[in-house]
């Protein structure tokens, strides 16, 4: 497989997949604020740097099997894919992800680099990320500043199934969450307002 032709060139492409992502997250919110909109619940948090590694390719496929997609829609939105990516590149860095990729496939699409621009590959240039399952069932946000991924459930029907496969994933009350987010701050703390915010968004 040509690697490279997973990710996203065409302009009307982009845009419809831009109208799955804006029905499921508020793309202009950040963390601890809420970014899934209203139908998403059962949030579970993973470090952010395993998302950037060839180990994230597991819980994608546990999701996407119980969603039952045929891909999986990862898309950069920090930095901007029109208006930085597109604009300095031609295509877009979002990749749809088919199913039957490797671990190392998964892994060398996230390392590819414009030519002549190794700083923009999704691993080097991604401070704001997100996966998907195109019917909508379940979404994952990524925060490279908070160090945390977000996992959310819009299809209740089997998250109790899907929640012992993830094993390294944690509730927001789990004191691993809070050292994860604490590692972009002072003294490796996270702030009492941020941690009270977090809980009342993700609880």
């Amino acid at each position: 497989m040509d690697l490279k032709s997973t990710f996203i060139k065409d302009l009307q492409e982009y845009r419809n997949l831009e109208s799955i992502v804006n029905s499921i997250f508020y793309t202009d919110r950040q963390l601890p604020e809420q970014v899934f909109r209203k139908d998403f619940g059962n949030y579970v948090f993973e470090e952010f740097d395993l998302a950037m590694s060839d180990k994230f390719w597991d819980t994608i496929q546990i999701l996407a099997r119980q969603s039952q997609d045929n891909y999986v829609l990862c898309a950069v939105l920090n930095p901007h894919p029109l208006e930085y990516y597109y604009k300095e590149f031609g295509y877009f860095n979002w990749v749809k992800l088919p199913l039957n990729l490797t671990a190392d496939e998964y892994l060398n699409i996230l390392n590819i680099e414009p030519e002549s621009s190794p700083a923009d590959s999704i691993t080097t240039n991604s401070f704001t990320i997100v996966w998907l399952s195109p019917s909508m069932k379940w979404a994952i946000w990524g925060d490279r500043n908070d160090e945390v991924c977000v996992l959310a459930f819009k299809d209740q029907s089997n998250v109790s199934e899907i929640l012992p496969q993830l094993r390294t994933w944690r509730f927001v009350e789990d004191e691993a969450v809070s050292d994860w987010i604490g590692m972009g701050f002072r003294g490796f703390t996270i702030p009492k307002e941020i941690a009270d915010a977090l809980k009342n968004n993700y609880r």
